[in-house]
């Protein structure tokens, strides 16, 4: 599992259309876009790496209220484990017509071994 695939899975059961990097398609009147930001490895042993520290930003686009979208992501976020870093109303764009809103995530997965 990586951070990317747990936040579609998450988005998608709040039936929030959602894509990384651009939302490609046209955009509907809600959507989140995910940015992967960083990626570590902060624990080392044995010059091997234990932990693969993943960090994205949820944008969440929406042309009605966000706040409703925004609590209860952040309450889904908060229940699996998710580390929030930052939380940001970016405004709203008067030519598309969206409140845009970004919700910085991280965690902390096991390194898989291949096999």
């Amino acid at each position: 599992m990586n951070i990317l695939n747990e936040l579609k899975s998450l988005c998608e059961s709040l039936s929030v259309p959602v894509e990384t990097g651009i939302f490609s398609s046209k955009a509907p009147n809600t959507y989140v876009v995910l940015v992967p930001l960083n990626d570590s490895f902060p624990l080392n042993a044995d010059n091997y790496p234990q932990l693969d520290y993943q960090e994205v930003r949820i944008s969440i686009f929406t042309k009605s209220n966000y706040i409703k979208l925004k609590n209860k992501l952040i309450t889904h976020l908060l229940s699996s484990d998710f580390y929030i870093s930052d939380r940001r109303y970016n405004g709203f764009e008067t030519g598309s017509g969206y409140h845009q809103y970004t919700i910085d995530v991280a965690k902390q997965y096991d390194i898989e071994e291949e096999k």
